[in-house]
């Protein structure tokens, strides 16, 4: 619980902490109120079962007393009057207790669930290259709405604490002892089920979180690579591992829903015997029954209110535990908002001007390893690239022609070593940068989405321009395939593009390459996807491209590169010139 708070304290703005300290205000108003109304319904009980107590009442007397003394029916009357003001007062003030509380929780939900999304888009690209997708898609997603599913079961402990502090202090006030034994009777009960049930309910949400995104992982690899699926004949082998998964969950969630019902059972059982015993030994040692009879009202009236209220502690208290998990997941994927660093991302946005580069592209004294790996794949490399020509790379598979792709979109943290436009370090002004290139992946990713959503890739729909995605796609020479359609440049392609070719999404990436009108075009094995007619003509589309814009062509077929002007080979950690 201490970590807990203390994380809280952290994550929390300004703004939400006055919004929780107001809330706390309100919790120990509402403690207040529900002690005040248990405190007239025994008063009201008493007055009406027998007037004389209305003189042995301190509370009771004072007030008769104040309204002059009336006859006692005027003043029964008058009591339960009060009674009935004082619930509609109390559970009013609750509502609107409950209300601040909920809408604190679930404006915030969303608000952080933004946060972990922004924290996840500026990550570096290299934390891309070991992520679990599912895990990701989970830790914005579930995990956020599982963290405020706890904050509001602190919440409601806190609620319900301040008004159980309340109760058993006017229970302490008319009967010290049999109050003092129920107290340590629940406090001693509450502790070892914590005990007992902690370890259970911790391992519980740990489970809970691990087959969800089993789940999640389960159905992305049966979506994603569903032509895969079908032609191995592997349904069921997915079917099946959804099943495991599934029955994880279910039982991490059955587990939680049930040890959350024990508390409940054993603490009225508990405290029902413990309140009985009490009054069986009181009898035994000759009390009044008068005055058992009046402490068992007055414990009756508290328990009425107090039970529910402890019952709900316990199961707060299981609920955060169970919880804990997702909220330490969220606080540490976090840490960076936490830590104070800059988490701002208006850094993101597109540069309106490019950086300016007009002599020559320089990798100097490049050295690079990927994350978690000794091997280093350049070592001490040196690239040159003269503005408006074209040069091809070459190297056998996993020499590290993608990683200079990488390196140049400024994607990789280097060992050392710098990128140089015009002898300036691109890092120093990376969106101006990329600002100046366009890329063609082997495969670019499509979004399920129209072909004018693709073509102006993140581009919001109002700055899209209708005129500049014809001329792309015109220069890509897929015009005349996009107006053959029904619906144009809004036709649907399909998740993934599906519902298009090979060579007609590689045409779209193509399009979307040359929107922003870059100056550098990097085609990283953009047609080893194809066949040889498709490849020969998308290659005659980019070298149209020749002396007007600088090409970096990454290939694995010397035929794709046989118009650069300049080609490098990639080997051995380093990269030399062949022509």
């Amino acid at each position: 619980m201490r970590d807990i708070l203390h994380k809280l304290r952290r994550i929390l703005d300004r703004k939400q902490k006055r919004t929780m300290a107001a809330l706390m205000v309100m919790m120990i108003i509402g403690g207040f109120l529900q002690m005040a109304s248990v405190g007239m319904l025994v008063a009201a009980v008493n007055v009406v079962i027998d007037a004389e107590k209305v003189s042995k009442s301190r509370v009771a007397g004072k007030l008769y007393a104040l309204m002059g003394s009336p006859d006692i029916r005027t003043f029964s009357i008058f009591v339960m009057a009060g009674l009935i003001a004082m619930f509609v007062i109390k559970n009013l003030f609750l509502f609107f207790q409950h209300k601040a509380m909920l809408a604190f929780v679930y404006t915030n939900q969303f608000r952080t669930s933004e946060r972990m999304m922004r924290n996840f888009i500026r990550r570096p690209y290299e934390f891309y290259l070991n992520a679990d997708t599912a895990v990701v898609q989970r830790s914005i997603t579930s995990d956020v709405n599982n963290m405020y599913a706890l904050i509001l079961a602190l919440l409601h402990l806190l609620s319900d604490g301040a008004m159980s502090i309340f109760v058993v202090s006017y229970c302490f006030w008319q009967n010290g002892l049999m109050t003092l034994i129920m107290a340590v009777v629940m406090l001693l009960l509450l502790v070892v089920v914590k005990k007992v049930l902690k370890p259970i309910l911790l391992k519980a949400g740990k489970d809970n979180q691990r087959y969800y995104s089993g789940l999640f992982r389960c159905i992305s690899q049966m979506v994603h690579g569903i032509k895969d699926v079908k032609v191995s004949c592997s349904e069921s082998y997915f079917v099946e591992e959804y099943n495991k998964c599934g029955a994880g969950y279910v039982s991490a969630v059955q587990k939680y829903s049930l040890y959350n019902q024990v508390p409940k059972l054993l603490m009225e059982t508990v405290c029902v015997a413990a309140m009985m015993l009490y009054m069986i030994v009181m009898v035994l040692l000759g009390n009044s029954t008068d005055n058992m009879v009046e402490s068992l009202s007055t414990i009756a009236a508290a328990a009425f209110v107090l039970l529910p209220a402890v019952n709900r502690i316990s199961n707060q208290i299981n609920s955060i535990t169970y919880l804990e998990p997702f909220f330490m997941g969220v606080a540490d994927n976090l840490q960076d908002e936490i830590n104070g660093e800059n988490v701002d991302i208006s850094a993101y946005i597109p540069a309106k001007e490019a950086l300016e580069v007009h002599g020559e592209i320089r990798l100097t004294d490049i050295t690079y390893a990927y994350p978690n790996t000794d091997k280093l794949i350049f070592d001490h490399a040196e690239l040159v690239i003269p503005v408006g020509k074209s040069v091809g790379i070459v190297g056998t598979t996993g020499a590290g022609k993608s990683t200079v792709v990488d390196i140049m979109l400024g994607l990789l943290e280097l060992k050392s070593g710098k990128i140089l436009a015009d002898g300036v370090d691109v890092m120093t002004n990376y969106r101006g940068w990329l600002k100046n290139i366009g890329y063609i992946p082997q495969m670019s990713y499509m979004l399920d989405g129209t072909i004018r959503k693709n073509v102006a890739f993140g581009v919001p729909d109002d700055q899209i321009s209708e005129e500049r995605v014809w001329e792309v796609l015109r220069e890509a020479q897929l015009d005349e395939f996009v107006k053959g359609l029904p619906e144009g440049i809004d036709t649907t392609i399909g998740e993934r593009g599906i519902r298009l070719s090979g060579g007609q999404r590689q045409r779209i990436s193509i399009a979307r390459a040359l929107y922003d009108d870059p100056r550098i075009l990097i085609l990283d094995e953009a047609t080893s996807a194809v066949d040889n007619d498709t490849e020969a003509a998308i290659m005659e589309s980019i070298n149209r491209f020749q002396g007007k814009k600088t090409l970096l062509i990454i290939a694995h077929r010397l035929q794709t590169i046989e118009k650069c002007d300049m080609v490098y080979r990639v080997e051995n950690g380093s990269l030399k010139q062949e022509r």
